[in-house]
């Protein structure tokens, strides 16, 4: 449903420099997307390595004691050394990444051709961030513009929040979610007096990968958590379910796009609709669809078959712009309406 750019993809690792003389750019994905002035402003996860070598594994890390990155190599015939995918190892029972992603922000005046800020938005500064910072959402609020992301270390995978109004200087504000969550998109707007939040629990021996919500008073201390959509067997979300961009207000509901993988672990996009006065509570998830892998640029890459997308722009006609990760390796756009959208969630 869902109208591919012409231009896709829209950024790839081709189009920006590495931090540091000794890193590859690996991956420029899933990117928040936001209007701010006369741009369209992408929020992009760039994932950097250690150049490839054949006889050992490397991972990259911020040391928080000098503000340094490290590199460590583990020979790869070591028997201790376990490599399920290019994302990342493990080593003694312990998972760590092959790449560190930052978060920074590219540019344009027609939403179709961008340009990168030459330095990130946000790099990883703490002990929380010390294997990176990830998968950004954006939500406006008054004059302030909210981000949360995904805050990864050998703490856990935790969720912090920063803020900008001018996306030129960033405030942080810490984790606002402890292990392990991801996915956290922040309602535009209060319900009953409250904040509102989605986010995606990790899947454990008890419970599946969820998308669930979650209200908070000053966005930062968060409860009245409700599991809100879970994974269907059998489906193009029978692995898991997670949230998107930050939900938009219609006259049918809160309007989303969700992502879930399959059995095989394929991700594809569906609409979903929440009630507008209890979030948690959902009207109606698409049957089918509205995205899922097709062009090679989605179904090869870092992880392939995988589209993945946190960020979209509307417009004052309901014109709707979703960007989107594709294979975990480059951004994407595509194309659709709200009403179009609206009559997805609802097959």
């Amino acid at each position: 449903m869902l109208k591919r750019m012409d231009e896709n993809p829209l950024l790839s690792p081709d189009d920006l420099e590495p931090t540091h003389e000794d890193l590859d750019v690996l991956c420029t994905l899933n990117p928040a997307a936001v209007r701010f002035g006369d741009e369209t402003l992408l929020l992009v996860r760039v994932g950097e390595r250690v150049h490839p070598d054949a006889d050992s594994v490397a991972y990259v890390y911020y040391h928080t004691d000098d503000g340094q990155l490290r590199v460590e190599r583990y020979d790869r015939n070591d028997p201790e050394l376990e490599s399920p995918d290019d994302r990342g190892c493990y080593y003694r029972g312990k998972m760590v990444l092959s790449s560190m992603s930052h978060l920074r922000i590219a540019r344009s005046t027609d939403g179709r051709n961008f340009t990168f800020d030459p330095e990130p938005a946000i790099y990883p500064a703490t002990p929380y961030e010390a294997y990176g910072c990830e998968d950004p959402r954006i939500t406006q609020i008054d004059e302030t513009f909210y981000i949360t992301y995904t805050a990864v270390s050998d703490r856990g995978v935790t969720v912090a929040m920063a803020s900008t109004r001018d996306f030129k200087s960033y405030q942080r504000h810490g984790i606002v979610f402890p292990p392990y969550q991801k996915d956290v998109a922040i309602f535009p707007e209060k319900v009953g007096g409250m904040y509102v939040c989605r986010h995606r629990p990790y899947k454990s021996e008890f419970n599946e990968a969820c998308i669930w919500t979650a209200f908070s008073p000053d966005l930062h201390c968060w409860g009245h958590h409700a599991q809100t959509v879970a994974p269907t067997p059998r489906s193009w979300c029978a692995n898991r379910v997670g949230g998107g961009a930050p939900p938009i207000r219609t006259e049918e509901g809160w309007l989303e796009i969700i992502h879930g993988a399959d059995a095989d672990g394929r991700y594809s996009l569906v609409a979903m609709l929440s009630e507008l006065d209890a979030p948690q509570r959902v009207i109606s998830v698409g049957s089918k669809p509205v995205l899922q892998p097709q062009e090679p640029y989605e179904q090869h890459g870092v992880y392939g078959n995988c589209v993945f997308t946190n960020g979209w722009v509307v417009d004052g006609a309901g014109n709707v712009t979703v960007y989107y990760g594709g294979g975990d390796r480059v951004c994407a756009g595509a194309t659709t309406t709200v009403d179009e959208l609206i009559t997805a969630a609802k097959c």
